[in-house]
């Protein structure tokens, strides 16, 4: 059917990569689907009746370049004006209104024009016989994110590919909420104590802009700025980590919108015991985030 599409060019389901076992997780045939002019919208097929149904869209004007559904209420995309933006569908809201909207709960400045995503990654999995569908499983329940003492375990959900315009082929990776604390925290102390070439604020390269609008980043981390970690020398990393512990919300569980507690549902789709909540009492070494 149509729900008021300007130009439809990408529809994404995992339907299809979770036939084997069984369907989505909810039950439901869900697919999204990316227009040229208005941003994304959730549908689902109903195969009784053999009708597409509409159940929420986004209401933002984003040009999308191309989309992927990492599960079936967390969506990512790209648009025009070279932005990451990931949207999230809140199907047990109390009211109406609120369950026929997308959320935006992430927003990065890539600088580049993606024009291409799949779920993968560019590592081969360590288990050779196991299945294709191994990618695509954001809940995996081997993937943990805790403080035992200090000893930082990453904790990986949804594993995405994007390809840009100019040759780029990158990567995204959902993040438990532990770990996306901890990785923000040393982002943000890499901003505070790393003087940048020129003065020119890596910070505010990565806001959110289009149209005139410029959102700082949110839900996301600068996976190549943090690696610069590790080019760094010993004091300044010294510098960095003793910023880390004076600031102190590395401790805490971030569901991607700087906001810890429970309720909120991690933006990058992993399970967690709820031993991870526990602060870790120690302070962090050098040692220790090199380790991590």
């Amino acid at each position: 059917g149509h729900h008021g599409h300007m130009i439809s060019l990408y529809c994404k389901s995992l339907a299809g990569e979770r036939s084997s076992d069984g369907g989505s997780s909810s039950g439901k045939q869900l697919a999204i689907v990316g227009d040229l002019m208005r941003s994304i919208s959730l549908v689902e097929y109903l195969p009784k009746h053999q009708v597409i149904e509409e159940l929420a869209r986004d209401y933002n004007a984003n040009f999308c370049t191309s989309i992927e559904m990492l599960t079936d209420n967390i969506y990512l995309g790209s648009e025009n004006f070279a932005n990451l933006f990931v949207l999230r569908h809140n199907a047990d809201a109390p009211s109406e209104e609120a369950r026929v909207r997308l959320d935006t709960i992430g927003e990065y400045h890539l600088g580049e024009m993606v024009n291409t995503m799949k779920l993968g990654s560019l590592v081969m999995p360590s288990n050779a016989g196991g299945s294709s569908s191994a990618k695509s499983d954001t809940k995996s329940k081997s993937d943990k994110s805790s403080f035992e003492g200090n000893a930082i375990e990453v904790a990986v959900g949804s594993q995405t590919l994007f390809g840009t315009v100019d040759g780029t082929i990158g990567s995204i990776m959902g993040l438990g909420g532990s770990t996306f604390a901890f990785l923000g925290c040393l982002q943000r102390a890499i901003f505070a104590v790393v003087r940048p070439v020129g003065d020119l604020s890596h910070e505010r390269h990565r806001h959110y802009e289009a149209d005139g609008r410029v959102r700082p980043s949110r839900g996301f981390i600068d996976g190549d700025l943090v690696e610069c970690f590790l080019d760094l020398n010993r004091p300044t990393m010294e510098r960095i980590v003793k910023w880390m512990n004076d600031d102190g919300r590395w401790r805490i569980r971030d569901d991607g919108s700087g906001v810890s507690g429970q309720s909120q549902q991690n933006l990058m789709d992993t399970e967690e015991d709820d031993s991870s909540d526990s602060p870790a009492q120690n302070n962090l070494s050098v040692e220790d985030v090199l380790s991590a």
